[in-house]
């Protein structure tokens, strides 16, 4: 799929957990880090939800790695509340290997580019669910736009 730029809103509420990543490691080391812990409250507390693992990149290399509840957790839950709003964004979905992610990345940096537009994080990649096939993964990427 070709990304496209939008200026319609789009907002995601996320619950899940927060790392500072480290630079010395790959990030697929901290995502699934925090996605571990993600998944092992959502089956400790029986929390309904849609599947689907997001993956937030902020300032200052923090990640927040999380999931959309069909309701919120009770009181009880230690995953954190994060909402990640975007009021115009390029966005692009990856269909393929992870390890194919880089180019894709390249088309939307090159729409935006040409669009004059400039990238501020947040960063969001929603990840389908999983396939054995890799060529039929599904990675949605929301690029933030100011």
């Amino acid at each position: 799929m070709e990304p496209v730029i939008s200026n319609q809103s789009k907002s995601f509420t996320l619950f899940g957990y927060s790392k500072t990543h480290d630079p010395n490691k790959a990030y697929s080391e901290t995502i699934f880090e925090l996605l571990d812990k993600v998944w092992a409250e959502v089956r400790n507390k029986k929390l309904s939800h849609t599947g689907m693992n997001h993956v937030v990149y902020e300032v200052d290399h923090e990640i927040f790695a999380g999931i959309e509840l069909i309701s919120p957790p009770n009181e009880d839950s230690l995953l954190e509340k994060r909402d990640v709003t975007f009021q115009r964004y390029a966005y692009c979905k990856h269909i393929g290997p992870y390890s194919q992610l880089d180019e894709t990345y390249e088309s939307i940096r090159s729409i935006v580019k040409e669009s004059r537009e400039h990238h501020v994080l947040p960063l969001l990649e929603v990840y389908g669910h999983w396939n054995e096939d890799e060529s039929k993964l599904e990675t949605e990427i929301y690029y933030n736009l100011k």
